[in-house]
């Protein structure tokens, strides 16, 4: 049962015309925007920079969620040792910075969008 391969047929089986497969922009596209701006759109402009930009924020979302888990864990132990206000500081301070952090992406969408009209 888990030594047989079965070949169903090649990608191209299974790919109309026209279709590429990765969509993911180069470099050189970014370039050739930026040194022609007149033959771009401003809207393709944005969309290959935050594809540019998209991976980091999206590892900076992912690590984000154990670090404020740690840390609103060590506000609650500074709660329970009667460091209260200490603790309501951390509280606080994490939990903006979490949600700030989440909220990145669609930030720096909208920016490079208002940058670009």
């Amino acid at each position: 049962m888990w030594g047989k391969v079965q070949t169903v047929g090649s990608i191209t089986d299974f790919m109309s015309k026209g279709d590429t497969l990765g969509t993911a922009a180069s470099f050189s596209e970014l370039v050739d925007w930026a040194l022609h701006p007149v033959d771009h759109t401003k809207d393709v402009g944005v969309n290959i920079a935050y594809e540019k930009i998209e991976p980091f924020l999206d590892i900076l979302g992912i690590v984000s969620y154990p670090v404020a888990s740690m840390l609103i864990g060590i506000a609650g132990l500074l709660y329970i040792l009667n460091l209260r206000e200490k603790s309501i500081s951390w509280l606080t301070k994490t939990s903006i910075t979490y949600v700030i952090i989440q909220l990145l992406p669609m930030l720096m969408k909208a920016t490079l969008q208002i940058l670009a009209a």
